[in-house]
């Protein structure tokens, strides 16, 4: 059995609650229009429209997950009126140098570019075991599929491991297994911290009625099972190294937060066995009697099960118990 299996290890940005995405807006100052260049004049009368109707059309243009144009062809009309791809001008002029679409695209790039670093803000291992090319093309697929639904985008790539498992490449389940890891640990750190059981607690069960017992599972914690060691993978890519694609291999995780501080540990089979168990509210007599038919447990860890669930109290994993 190896050493670190069940020792909590540090994981996610230290700065995790005082850092905002980053703002979409260009650091460089505004563009002003150069001396001398005539603003261009619309070759039709504008379209009528409210304001509501202009900003839902411009929005729909923006986010439209193939293109400005698409979006018009997709959405004919605008404030009661007939709209094409080429009446575009009448709603947004051209410039000197690009047309009423053009113009639109940049906002569109712009948009689009935004989700692409939130993406990278929540997936940092996947972009470096990816590679930049890679991860913005897969990115800009998930984009396309997944297009953002709501202002806050705290959950917007809540999707990439499913996104990731069914595709081609023979790096996908692995993708997929990394991308799980890390939203478990986005998850976990946006969600409110409520009462835990606590060792007291415990305490005053008698001990006639601890096969019976059920715990409530905190909202704090993910237990996952993978198909690589990606949790040695984040940790190695964690602490600064080059880690390599890990060979293919059982392993399991527990993702949880004791205040500010999100924390990783590994687990064996028996370890994830029982501890699965009890999430799904299984009783400790029937989650213990599971765990021994299936001949999960060894002698070597037989004696550890106490430890590990004082660490489970104790890190948080329950909140309540009956």
């Amino acid at each position: 059995m190896k050493s670190d299996v069940g020792v909590p290890i540090a994981g996610g940005p230290p700065d995790a609650f005082v850092r905002e995405r980053a703002s979409a807006t260009p650091t460089g100052g505004s563009r002003l229009t150069s001396p001398g260049v005539k603003t261009p004049q619309r070759k039709a009368p504008p379209v009528r429209a409210s304001l509501d109707a202009l900003e839902e059309w411009f929005a729909f243009a923006v986010m439209h997950p193939a293109s400005v144009a698409a979006s018009v062809e997709e959405r004919t009309r605008l404030g009661g009126e007939k709209l094409g791809p080429g009446d575009v001008e009448r709603v947004v002029l051209p410039s000197s140098r690009l047309s009423g679409v053009e113009r639109i695209e940049i906002y569109r790039d712009a948009y689009r570019a935004r989700l692409v670093e939130c993406l990278a803000d929540d997936y940092p291992a996947l972009r470096h075991a990816l590679g930049q090319p890679r991860f913005e093309a897969l990115c800009h697929a998930y984009i396309t599929e997944h297009p953002s639904r709501s202002p806050n985008l705290n959950s917007f790539g809540r999707h990439m491991a499913d996104f990731c498992r069914p595709r081609s490449k023979s790096s996908s389940e692995w993708a997929a297994d990394l991308a799980a890891l890390e939203w478990a640990m986005v998850e976990v750190i946006h969600t409110a911290l409520a009462e835990r059981l606590t060792e007291a607690s415990l305490a005053r069960i008698p001990a006639s009625a601890w096969p019976g017992a059920r715990f409530t599972p905190s909202g704090a914690v993910r237990v996952l099972e993978f198909t690589h060691a990606v949790n040695a993978y984040f940790q190695a890519y964690n602490t600064g190294t080059n880690p390599g694609v890990p060979e293919r291999g059982w392993s399991a995780t527990a993702v949880f937060r004791d205040g500010p501080i999100v924390w990783r540990m590994d687990m064996s089979k028996a370890m994830h066995a029982l501890l699965e168990a009890l999430l799904r509210g299984e009783t400790l007599g029937d989650a213990l009697d599971v765990l021994a038919s299936a001949g999960e447990l060894g002698d070597e860890e037989a004696p550890l099960v106490m430890g590990w669930f004082r660490d489970w109290v104790k890190y948080g994993f329950f909140a309540s118990i009956s």
